[in-house]
């Protein structure tokens, strides 16, 4: 047999073995630009209840966020399948700072782990509590980006209910990289009539540049019916409006309803735009239009620290 297929075949073998370390696949798009990297969640569902929410078209009980089962032993073992040049993100359904792990621990003990055994990691998160765990990300190769899609605390409540408000997350941003932890912000979804606005978003981009972020990742809100269900209920002014972009004048991608290509492209232009004139990296998400790129990585992997850490040996539990 070619050497080249036996270790696909070997590779594939392994895969079908984890369970809790997952090769990130976004559905196949092929507008993703991600680099090869692993996706990890401990926790099933998010408490957060953001409006434009993507999971709710694929995991029961969305909004309430519960332990995967007997998580810490799947870990172990997946750790010893995994291929460590790559990356782990935390996490791209369900964040893993959801309320329950306040009292669970369960993404501290996570994080223990992987750092232990020397795993580079990005933390995906809205929430504060990452600040909680600054004594050990300071101390491994992480990077944390945050979601921040408007300074407008009211407006923020209204699109992410049970999140913590968006000066609460600056004043954690700011902290984590005092400490010396690299964060990079998602401005993401932009929703058209809802938080499009460039003075604003020109506010909240100088302010992040002042505290020290490298890079930011913005996107627009791709619609899918029950996300959009809830987004229009939330916005009844605006739904016509929605309607007509999204249904008469957008485009089906993967599923998903996008805005008109010119219209998701402007957007986003006078974003990188101003991102650039503040000295920072800039990148899309899933959009397709890669010249608008100027980061090392589109999700701001590139952040990640290469600190030398004492390498573990993973033991194999059965």
């Amino acid at each position: 047999m070619n050497p080249l297929n036996s270790y696909i075949e070997a590779f594939y073998k392994n895969l079908e073995k984890m369970s809790v370390i997952r090769p990130f696949d976004p559905w196949r798009s092929p507008l993703c630009t991600c680099p090869p990297k692993y996706s990890l969640s401990p926790y099933t569902g998010c408490g957060h209840r953001c409006k434009y929410c993507y999971i709710t078209s694929y995991i029961r009980q969305p909004f309430s966020p519960r332990p995967k089962k007997d998580f810490i032993r799947r870990l172990i073992r997946d750790l010893r399948r995994i291929d460590y040049e790559k990356y782990v993100s935390m996490s791209n359904s369900s964040d893993p700072y959801t309320p329950p792990e306040m009292k669970l621990g369960l993404t501290r003990k996570t994080l223990e782990m992987l750092i232990k055994y020397n795993v580079r990691v990005l933390i995906v998160t809205k929430s504060t509590l990452v600040a909680r765990d600054i004594d050990i990300l300071r101390r491994g190769n992480v990077s944390v980006s945050i979601t921040i899609t408007s300074l407008d605390n009211k407006l923020a409540s209204k699109l992410e209910p049970h999140a913590p408000l968006p000066n609460e997350r600056l004043k954690v941003l700011g902290s984590l990289i005092e400490s010396g932890v690299p964060c990079s912000v998602r401005i993401d979804p932009i929703i058209p009539c809802i938080n499009d606005n460039l003075s604003e978003l020109r506010r909240l981009i100088k302010m992040l540049a002042g505290i020290g972020v490298k890079h930011i990742v913005s996107s627009t809100y791709k619609a899918r019916p029950d996300s959009f269900k809830r987004v229009i209920n939330t916005f009844p002014d605006i739904s016509k409006k929605l309607r007509e972009l999204y249904f008469e004048e957008g485009e089906v991608i993967q599923r998903y309803r996008y805005l008109p290509r010119n219209v998701r492209y402007n957007i986003l232009k006078g974003i990188a735009e101003i991102v650039t004139e503040e000295g920072m990296s800039f990148a899309v998400c899933r959009e397709g239009f890669k010249e608008l790129n100027t980061g090392a990585t589109c999700d701001g992997s590139h952040l990640i620290p290469k600190r030398e850490i004492r390498q573990c040996q993973v033991k194999l539990i059965n």
